[in-house]
């Protein structure tokens, strides 16, 4: 089937996306990995800065230029509408590792690429969808035993996904009524900004539950966290301990109880709903840093060497939730 209005943006867009990305900052020596994260968040928050529901073609253009990247590292993709009969609505893009031995058992990794209105959205979450990015090249000719399903997802924001066209809930609502087995979900939401000032780190919840739940939390905002609900527990366990493995991240996991809401705030909560285990991976948006959600968002608030280090951490868990024992 055929929507006229895609194939168009495609065209007008399609030679743009694979044009050399800009280099406004140099790094201080930075390693390969270091500089693709720099580039592709700066892609995404300065030529799509303004990807968000009131300018459509923007954030389709950007979902475009996602779907380029995964081709040019050998994937096919697939564009997965949010309303098949409102294509306007958007689009999720989706590539796939099938897997050499039990190709039906997935592993989703996920991030979304739209950014709240009036905001270029340089953490969130275009730091996500670079973090994707670069695991995506890392796994293009390494299949595993599972399946790796790579999901660029649209409409994340309130702001954009009002009428129930949030691309994550499409999604995992179609995977479940496929019966698919999903044998874990990682969202990837704002891995970009760190604070080593103690008194930096705040939560949801106050340190009387920190301490019912026999957690010792950090006051200070220089680690990635691991976060899901009780049920989750067994996958926070296996990705905090494949991480911390690769000694380049400081991680801390948390397995909290599902009434806490802003566990539940990005495209995991989805997942959690269709019946998967999920676990968002995350700096921790408004409980650290100060740019959430404001114009400041930027590349120049990021930290994109201690991202590098999540990568490698994360490459490393997907590599472990994707083998089998045999």
């Amino acid at each position: 089937m055929k929507y006229p209005l895609f194939l168009c943006l495609y065209l007008s867009i399609a030679t743009s996306c694979t044009s050399t990305f800009r280099e406004d900052r140099k790094l201080a020596s930075p390693s390969d990995t270091t500089q693709r994260l720099y580039d592709d968040t700066n892609h995404l928050s300065t030529v799509f800065a303004r990807r968000n529901a009131n300018n459509r073609d923007t954030l389709n253009n950007a979902g475009y230029w996602i779907s380029e990247r995964f081709k040019l590292l050998g994937y096919s993709t697939k564009i997965e509408l949010v309303a098949p009969n409102r294509p306007e609505q958007g689009f999720n893009v989706i590539a796939e590792r099938v897997g050499r031995t039990y190709p039906d058992e997935i592993v989703v990794v996920g991030a979304h690429y739209d950014a709240e209105v009036n905001t270029p959205g340089a953490d969130d979450n275009a730091s996500g969808v670079a973090a994707m990015l670069e695991l995506a090249r890392r796994f293009a000719k390494s299949p595993q035993d599972r399946t790796i399903r790579w999901v660029g997802f649209t409409n994340e924001e309130t702001s954009n996904s009002a009428g129930g066209f949030m691309g994550s809930f499409v999604h995992a609502r179609n995977a479940k009524g496929r019966d698919e087995s999903i044998v874990a979900m990682m969202s990837l939401e704002m891995l970009g900004y760190y604070d080593s000032e103690p008194g930096s780190q705040q939560y949801p919840f106050d340190e009387s539950m920190a301490s019912r739940l026999g957690m010792t939390l950090p006051d200070t905002g220089d680690f990635i966290g691991v976060v899901g609900r009780f049920e989750d527990r067994d996958i926070i366990e296996s990705i905090s301990r494949s991480m911390r493995a690769t000694d380049n991240v400081n991680v801390v996991e948390a397995a909290l109880p599902a009434m806490i809401r802003a566990i539940w705030r990005s495209d995991h909560g989805n997942f959690w709903l269709a019946g998967y285990n999920a676990v968002m991976i995350t700096d921790t948006s408004e409980f650290r840093t100060p740019h959430y959600h404001k114009q400041t968002d930027t590349v120049e608030t990021l930290d994109f060497e201690r991202m590098s280090g999540v990568v490698d951490g994360l490459e490393a868990a997907v590599r472990d939730l994707a083998t089998t024992e045999e």
